[in-house]
């Protein structure tokens, strides 16, 4: 579940991420009520099982059973200024009519690290970042160098823009305009997109690697995304 916001008096409108449609949105009837049966799966976070009625290119949701409700990423403010952020930038690039179950792993992924505090919510967005945009159509060439070819050497660049790598050798002083990236970064922009979706959070990265990792994952969402988010926003705030 994306995003829920109210309709009319009791009822709540949905937006879903399925593994058969993509993202869908569904009103439930009665749902703001605690008494309705679709009142605990129909919240932000919840991964579960929705069933879901067509009728003139609308959706009404029927029945619902939350398997996993990641409460904990709700105790922690940044996890959960973190969780929304991603939520809205599924809803930018997940598919609409179409197949969409590698970006359902990729948010069940990262609701499951964020609610359990296994990783920094830090490299939980950055992964997600960089994931959800390859997926999209926009995979960064991490293979090396685009002038020389070179894959591991120190001081390297990413250019967000282009999503291309570019080593401190064929760049000259002065005109650097990529984001630094330590071969720590690197190994971890190239785990995310490139490793099977269940395995993708499943490293360690800190430091200096970790805060470069984080601002060239958010560049490239920016500089794609063509838009400022209200959540990305929020969580800047926060931090």
């Amino acid at each position: 579940m994306l995003n829920v916001t109210p309709s009319g008096t009791s009822d709540r409108y949905c937006t879903i991420l399925t593994d058969q449609l993509g993202v869908v949105g569904a009103y439930a009837k009665g749902a703001r009520s605690m008494k309705n049966k679709n009142f605990a799966a129909t919240e932000q976070f919840v991964y579960g099982r929705f069933e879901l009625f067509a009728n003139k290119g609308h959706y009404s949701l029927d029945e619902s059973d939350g398997e996993e409700m990641h409460l904990g990423l709700r105790n922690d403010i940044v996890s959960l200024a973190t969780g929304q952020y991603l939520c809205q930038l599924a809803m930018e690039f997940a598919p609409r009519e179409e197949p969409a179950e590698e970006c359902l792993a990729v948010m069940r992924g990262a609701f499951f690290y964020l609610s359990g505090h296994k990783r920094p919510p830090s490299q939980i967005k950055a992964a997600a970042e960089m994931r959800l945009l390859s997926l999209a159509g926009y995979m960064p060439d991490l293979t090396g160098c685009r002038c020389c070819g070179a894959s591991e050497r120190d001081g390297m660049f990413f250019l967000p823009d282009e999503g291309a790598l570019q080593c401190g050798t064929c760049t000259p002083p002065g005109s650097r305009t990529g984001l630094p990236v330590s071969r720590g970064a690197l190994a971890s922009m190239r785990h995310v997109i490139l490793s099977e979706a269940r395995e993708m959070y499943a490293f360690t990265v800190g430091g200096e690697s970790l805060a470069q990792f984080g601002r060239a994952a958010e560049a490239f969402s920016v500089i794609h995304t063509e838009k400022k988010l209200k959540t990305l926003a929020f969580l800047h705030s926060l931090m």
